[in-house]
């Protein structure tokens, strides 16, 4: 495809793509280093706020939780960045109709909405435990260098990007090729040598 596109149209598209994985790669830094800290402060808060429930646990059980949902925390982020990270991979690919296709499912992808269901699975240990689900209040409750990138960069970068390609899908979508109809060949006429057999 990059061979029939228009040099300039070929160089803002290689531009706003690299510029779209570098913001990409920051945010799932941010995923990796910072969202697992950030969810076990509220799990501590959460747990802190239910003396009732602690009263009913000995330290041992309450080390025990406590470091369930650690895991728990760390897996969650662990598996939302080898999403994240599968999703850039797709940027890629060469044929832009191809990734065209894929781009409005990797914007919703990478929203606040997603990350914060990164919660979901220490919420259900958290509530069967006894105690109170947690809630991630924004971006900025990660880091607000996350939340840049999250919720201002990455847009600005992604629609750049995404009018690009559709630009270029548009401009160079090559129409599919239709191809002629066989012609049957003509009965072959049979010979006299071919009667008397």
């Amino acid at each position: 495809m990059a061979e029939i596109l228009d040099p300039i149209i070929t160089k803002d598209l290689a531009e706003a793509k690299a510029a779209l994985a570098r913001h990409g790669i920051v945010i799932i830094r941010y995923v990796e280093t910072d969202l697992e800290p950030a969810v076990m402060t509220e799990v501590k808060n959460s747990v802190s706020s239910s003396s009732g429930v602690l009263r009913e646990m000995d330290e041992q059980g309450l080390d025990k939780l406590m470091e369930g949902l650690r895991k728990t925390a760390m897996k969650s982020s662990k598996d939302l960045v080898r999403l994240h990270t599968r999703l850039l991979a797709q940027l890629g690919t060469e044929r832009v109709e191809d990734l065209v296709k894929e781009l409005d499912g990797i914007d919703r992808l990478f929203t606040w909405e997603r990350v914060s269901k990164a919660v979901d699975p220490v919420n259900r240990k958290l509530v069967k435990a006894g105690f109170e689900a947690i809630r991630l209040s924004g971006a900025e409750a990660v880091s607000d260098a996350f939340a840049l990138e999250l919720n201002e960069r990455w847009p600005v970068a992604f629609g750049r990007f995404r009018d690009l390609a559709r630009e270029a899908a548009k401009k160079y979508a090559v129409p599919p090729t239709k191809t002629p109809p066989t012609k049957k060949a003509p009965p072959k006429k049979r010979t006299r040598s071919s009667k008397k057999r």
